[in-house]
């Protein structure tokens, strides 16, 4: 039941693929507005140090054509001084975990070093401003993370078992769409990002390591199809219809979504998007609502603040069951000079208790969390992250840490990330 409504959440944000830096720009161009580094106009090819640690990366390319990627491995412990005892299971949502980092840090569930990701990219770009063009991208990713943008009907067999694994190791394919642009118009078919909140999946688009709580309550991936009409220079309307997390079953799974991306000025961006839908393929079938509201802020040439609201609401067709949750997410980067960069992550997760299940413990509450990390890159294709994270909740009968043992965890590790 966790992994459809997750499911059904990817498809209520599947239009809208924000991402934290430029190299954004390169593969889904729309939301690059949004980035904290989207102020920073550069020449992604250029000199490795005017966009440092907010690079992009360009790989080998033919005009239009592209192909690149990116790795990423690190490390992270807790104060509990307990390894986690994954097992390798998918559960429908998310990794068993009775203690240690516990599956709720998600591409942070292991006490230990892990490979994250494996990421290729390629594909075709598209510029409608002479007349009809097409192209599209395909991406493929491998390591202990890409369970996570797996799809029913491509990847996994079923919406409750994972099929492309090797162990603790995962296979998938991110992203594998056409898109055609004309004049104004953008259009998109196929499977694609569908990132709520501030976390992306791609590790080169977060200045963070691990990921904040709101990812537990929204998915990443969809299938469907969406178009973006460039109404001005500041204004971009979306709008589509999309599949949750899968390919299929487009009949039994769906949602409309809307919205818009608001740039006033080269300071800051706003961008409001709802999704509304239903599942009818599972024996309980329900209704969902979900909104967000995300703004970027540049506050100096050096100081940018990123503001994240979402909510989900999902309701049984029967109405005899209610589910809510609501995440507040926070960010503040300091860029200090070319190599170093600084940041802080705060906010907090809320959920009903019909909800609580989503986020993987019983009961209900707030839980907090706040992380302190830097960005060291030395040149423009590697960065380093380290990261010191707490995460409290603020009732007794909550105990999301340590095997269910603890209301508090004090954790923190490093990745490096090499881009080619």
């Amino acid at each position: 039941m966790r992994k459809t409504i997750f499911g059904c959440l990817g498809a209520a944000a599947v239009a809208f693929a924000l991402q934290f830096t430029p190299a954004n720009v390169q593969a889904n161009g729309l939301f690059g507005m949004l980035s904290p580094c989207g102020a920073v106009q550069c020449d992604p090819c250029g000199d490795a140090f005017n966009c440092d640690p907010c690079d992009a990366v360009c790989g080998p390319s033919l005009g239009k054509w592209f192909l690149n990627g990116h790795m990423e491995a690190g490390f992270f412990a807790n104060g509990h001084g307990k390894k986690g005892t994954y097992d390798g299971e998918w559960n429908g949502s998310a990794f068993n975990s009775a203690s240690g980092n516990t599956a709720l840090l998600m591409n942070t569930r292991l006490t230990g070093a892990q490979i994250n990701q494996v990421y290729l990219s390629a594909g075709k770009r598209v510029d409608g401003r002479r007349g009809l063009d097409i192209g599209g991208t395909v991406d493929f990713s491998w390591g202990s993370d890409a369970y996570i943008v797996q799809a029913a009907g491509l990847e996994t067999g079923t919406a409750d078992a994972a099929m492309w694994r090797n162990g603790d190791y995962y296979s998938a394919f991110p992203q594998a769409y056409v898109e055609a642009a004309y004049g104004r118009w953008n259009a998109y078919a196929g499977k694609f990002y569908a990132p709520f909140g501030t976390s992306s999946y791609k590790s080169t688009e977060n200045f963070f390591y691990s990921w904040a709580p709101t990812t537990l309550i929204v998915p990443t991936t969809a299938g469907g199809a969406y178009a973006t009409y460039k109404a001005s220079d500041k204004l971009t309307l979306i709008g589509g219809w999309v599949m949750p997390d899968e390919i299929g079953e487009s009949d039994k799974n769906n949602a409309v979504l809307g919205g818009f991306v608001w740039t006033p000025g080269q300071r800051l961006s706003v961008r409001y998007t709802f999704a509304a839908g239903e599942n009818t393929y599972v024996e309980e079938p329900y209704k969902i609502f979900v909104q967000t509201l995300l703004a970027t802020t540049k506050i100096s040439s050096r100081l940018t603040y990123v503001f994240d609201w979402t909510l989900l609401n999902v309701n049984d067709k029967g109405g005899d069951a209610h589910a809510a949750a609501y995440g507040l997410n926070n960010e503040i980067i300091y860029q200090a000079n070319r190599k170093w960069a600084f940041g802080t992550r705060f906010g907090l997760l809320n959920a009903n208790e019909a909800a609580a299940g989503l986020v993987g413990y019983e009961g209900t509450g707030d839980w907090y969390y706040v992380s302190l990390g830097a960005n060291w890159t030395p040149n423009k294709w590697l960065t380093v992250k380290p990261e010191v994270r707490y995460d409290w909740t603020d009732k007794d009968d909550v105990k999301l840490f340590k095997g269910g043992e603890s209301d508090y965890q004090l954790s923190g590790g490093m990745s490096a990330v090499v881009k080619f």
